[in-house]
């Protein structure tokens, strides 16, 4: 079973290289025409699990070991994210919760919660730090990303643990230490989360392993006997629900906080969180600019563990319309519930990724390698997966890309070797489009034609835009097989007084076609065409034969049996007479 959260699956990969496009920090190598995570430079966005149309990227699937928890032991909590009121919006808070309890969980309890008390510690945070950029920390891909790929910046990450953290400190603070706990999200990431922090997060499911799981145990919504008083334990949650939409978690840390004289902006989706980042190492107003950054674009409502794709603007209508519904403790307090020093974290074990740095001449030398020989050369064309022709280099410099993956290189590369193929033939060779213009020919072609076909040949080679018509007689043999979209037709012709034998087979179907011109008065061609049809001939005769052979034979086995049918019936009729 793999171990990283999300991985290829070999035997699937189509070597499409979209996953390399897509990726935000280009975590892809490509080897032996599949594309491989580079797990130390993935941020677990899983962005490339949604998006591969081979269903190669997968994440890990931990059902199993949930299933195993509420097998074997009494006390497993479900941590469920608040996007699940988007997720299934067919379900009712107490039928949710009704539903995981027929799976075998004990107790149901809101993420939301560990968001709540998320909010509270970094109000406080940063009343306590009144200057200076500081960045959400509740989006493992987030910090992912800006300890990798921004690690000056990873200082002014705030140093808590994510909300469902939080969440299972408090979980565990109320149930006893010997509570098992399992996070069911939208997220990928949160399972680097749990494989990290083990002790107090158990397992992690996404919403489309949950879906899956009801589905498979026959719980549905309309089958489901529901108590109206069953609620989120141990209590539930509220503003926190804000959080999978971005600008959720600020109006959360803003609510009755000291934190209002801060200023607060969200971004979400890790290119627009790229722009966001670049240049604060140069902020130098006086106060606290607080950032809420989500990796996923609108919120977690979009996140990869999720079944339900688009729809944005209804998912977030769902949180909003459900947030509102709920009536807040009436003693909800706003200071924290839980030490600081319990809930802090650093983020040592984040090691930044450092690109290697290539001379221009490493770079040049890379994409000769590709055919690129001048900067005119490089068409920044995309189809690689990569922005540029010279990221592509780098790539290559880095051994995370292949020379094939480069199209124009490759096109150019099959046009050559066709085109050596096609002038080494002997047999002329001519390929002509729809409209009877020559795409391409050889040179034996034009010396088929005579003196004056060769002359042009050698002025024009391969008489690219010649009209088939003005040069042989032919060509209706060309014509009938473009419009019927036979395979292939043969016929002997007559042309500049040669016995020429002409193939012409399709290509593209009714589009491009290629002839294939034989001189039959070509000694090479006399012995091998003499042979052929020589084969041609017995193989016609014997077959004539046997079918003569067989004949004879079923008339003469037919004779017999009537014969014997005759002296049946005359012995029957006549039996004194024998």
């Amino acid at each position: 079973m793999p171990t990283q959260p999300v991985f290829t699956e070999k035997n699937d990969c189509q070597d499409c290289y979209k996953c390399i496009r897509e990726c935000p920090v280009k975590a892809i190598r490509c080897e032996g025409e599949s594309a491989f995570i580079i797990h130390e430079m993935c941020i677990f966005c899983g962005h490339c699990t949604q998006i591969c149309p081979a269903g190669a990227k997968k994440v890990r699937n931990d059902l199993s070991r949930a299933k195993m928890l509420v097998r074997t032991h009494k006390n497993v909590i479900v941590s469920i994210a608040p996007s699940w009121v988007s997720e299934f919006s067919e379900y009712s808070a107490s039928a949710m919760i009704s539903a995981l309890k027929n799976l075998g969980f004990n107790l149901v309890s809101e993420t939301a919660l560990g968001a709540e008390e998320y909010s509270r510690q970094s109000a406080e945070f940063l009343s306590e730090n009144d200057n200076g950029v500081w960045i959400s920390s509740a989006c493992p891909s987030v910090v992912d990303f800006v300890t990798k790929y921004f690690p000056h910046l990873a200082n002014r990450v705030v140093p808590f643990h994510s909300p469902m953290m939080m969440h299972a400190k408090l979980l565990r603070r109320e149930a006893g230490d010997d509570t098992h706990i399992v996070f069911i999200g939208p997220c990928v990431a949160k399972k680097t989360e749990s494989d990290e922090f083990n002790k107090d997060i158990d397992t992690v499911l996404t919403f489309k392993d949950l879906r899956f799981w009801l589905e498979n145990e026959g719980i549905f919504p309309e089958t489901l006997e529901t108590d109206e008083h069953e609620s989120f334990y141990p209590h539930n949650a509220y503003k926190g629900s804000l959080y999978p939409v971005d600008g959720g978690m600020i109006t959360s840390i803003k609510t009755g906080t000291g934190a209002t004289e801060a200023a607060f902006m969200t971004f979400s989706g890790i290119d627009n969180i790229r722009q966001a980042l670049e240049g604060l190492d140069n902020f130098t107003n006086r106060g606290v600019l607080f950032l809420e950054l989500m990796a996923c674009e609108g919120g977690c409502i979009n996140g990869p563990g999720c079944s339900k794709n688009g729809a944005t603007a209804l998912k977030r209508l769902d949180i909003i319309s459900q947030t509102n519904l709920k009536i807040p403790m009436p003693a909800a307090s706003t200071s924290p519930l839980i030490d600081k020093e319990l809930v802090m974290r650093n983020f040592d074990n984040h090691k930044p990724v450092s690109g290697k740095i290539y001379s221009e001449k490493d770079i040049e030398d890379a994409l000769r390698d590709v055919g690129k020989l001048s900067p005119r050369d490089e068409l920044n064309c995309g189809g690689c997966g990569y922005n540029s022709c010279r990221d592509f280099a780098r790539a290559l410099l880095d051994r995370k890309a292949e020379t094939s993956m480069c199209v124009s290189y490759m096109r150019r590369v099959a046009h050559n070797k066709a085109s050596v193929l096609i002038q080494k033939i002997p047999s002329g060779v001519v390929i002509v489009d729809q409209n009877l213009r020559i795409v391409e020919s050889n040179k034996s072609f034009a010396h088929l034609l005579g003196e004056e076909a060769e002359m042009i040949f050698d002025v024009n080679p391969g008489l690219p835009g010649a009209d088939l018509r003005k040069l042989v007689s032919f060509h209706k043999l060309f014509a009938s097989v473009l419009v019927s979209g036979q395979d292939m037709a043969e016929h002997d012709v007559k042309e500049q007084g040669k016995l020429l034998h002409v193939s012409v087979v399709s290509i593209q179907k009714n589009r491009i076609v290629c002839g294939i011109i034989r001189d039959l008065q070509s000694v090479d061609v006399k012995d091998d065409e003499l042979i052929k049809r020589t084969r041609k001939v017995i193989s016609e005769n014997l077959s004539t034969v046997q079918k003569v052979a067989y004949l004879l034979g079923e008339n003469a086995s037919r004779t017999e049996a009537m014969l014997n049918s005759i002296i049946e019936i005359r012995t029957k009729d006549f039996p004194d007479e024998e």
